[in-house]
């Protein structure tokens, strides 16, 4: 799994819910670091937010979705963007949920995408 988050305690919060889930998780401050994570190490799942620095979210989905390594590879938004609904079609991602969010949702969500994928 890869979290792409800014915000170091949702970092904190998310990857270690996750760990304590089973799963690995690899965490990138931005998006040309996510990106470069994902490419050396194509997760199962990522959780994306929006607002990021040196590259936001909607350019890490753009590349993502052009990149035939990455595209197949699911993604949730976790963002406090307006227009969640817009994104989630612009980009094709599996799921969005709006900041702030419940992390058992957020659980749900990542548990549903793996088991589709």
């Amino acid at each position: 799994m890869l979290v792409a988050e800014d915000d170091p305690a949702i970092q904190a919060i998310v990857s270690e819910y996750f760990r304590e889930e089973g799963l690995e998780v690899a965490v990138a401050r931005n998006g040309a670091e996510a990106l470069r994570l994902a490419r050396n190490t194509p997760p199962d799942v990522a959780v994306v937010d929006v607002f990021m620095p040196i590259m936001d979210g909607r350019a890490l989905l753009a590349t993502w979705t052009r990149d035939k390594s990455l595209k197949a590879i699911p993604v949730v938004v976790v963002s406090a963007a307006a227009n969640l609904n817009a994104l989630t079609q612009e980009f094709h991602v599996h799921a969005a949920l709006a900041k702030p969010f419940d992390l058992d949702v957020l659980g749900s969500i990542v548990e549903e995408v793996l088991a589709d994928s």
